[in-house]
């Protein structure tokens, strides 16, 4: 199986991701959201206006996208690392959630091989 597929078949398989952010004061910030919708480059969560995850987008958009997930016993592995532009995608609703996108620019993975490899998504 090529890393393309391997990488379609596990992005298809996944719920969450991590999204990793800069807050105001230079502090790295990292939050599990759940996926709500995977197409190509794009990845959609929603997410509180209010949350420090999206106030950081809202003033840098520039983020990082985590994935990973092991075997059963842990000797299979897989992740998936990106780095992208978010954005608010919808107003948000009355209980302050919105939707939010990541388009990735560059992505890459990691398995069992420990190689990190430069991968496209399409």
């Amino acid at each position: 199986m090529s890393d393309q597929e391997k990488l379609n078949k596990f992005l298809r398989e996944q719920k969450y991701m991590t999204v990793a952010v800069t807050l105001d004061d230079g502090t790295p910030w990292a939050t599990p959201v759940r996926l709500k919708a995977w197409e190509g480059k794009s990845f959609e969560w929603d997410s509180h206006v209010g949350t420090e995850h999206s106030k950081a987008i809202a003033q840098r958009p520039r983020i990082a996208i985590s994935m990973w997930t092991p075997d059963g016993d842990g000797t299979i592995q897989f992740g998936f690392y990106a780095h992208a532009s978010a954005e608010q995608i919808s107003e948000p609703n009355e209980h302050g959630i919105a939707r939010y996108r990541a388009t990735v620019n560059t992505c890459f993975i990691n398995d069992a091989s420990f190689i990190k490899r430069e991968v496209e998504l399409g």
